[in-house]
């Protein structure tokens, strides 16, 4: 089986990073979905960090992780 997580990284207001991350994503979300949602995450100001409020987008990717059940007798 194979889990894909997006994480979601912005600027906050002191110019530090910080993370969103979200799992069980969708196989077929696209870069244009991603940037949208974060456009609306920075816009709604929805967050806040220590930091203060998240103003920009840094980055985003996804990580793939494969996990294999194993049956213990």
């Amino acid at each position: 089986m194979v889990e894909k997580t997006l994480l979601m990284t912005f600027l906050n207001e002191e110019g530090t990073k910080t993370s969103i991350s979200i799992s069980a994503i969708r196989d077929d979300l696209t870069q244009a979905e991603v940037s949208a949602a974060m456009d609306v995450i920075v816009a709604k100001n929805i967050f806040q960090t220590s930091g203060g409020n998240i103003v920009a987008k840094y980055s985003a990717q996804i990580t793939e992780r494969s996990v294999t059940a194993l049956t213990v007798k």
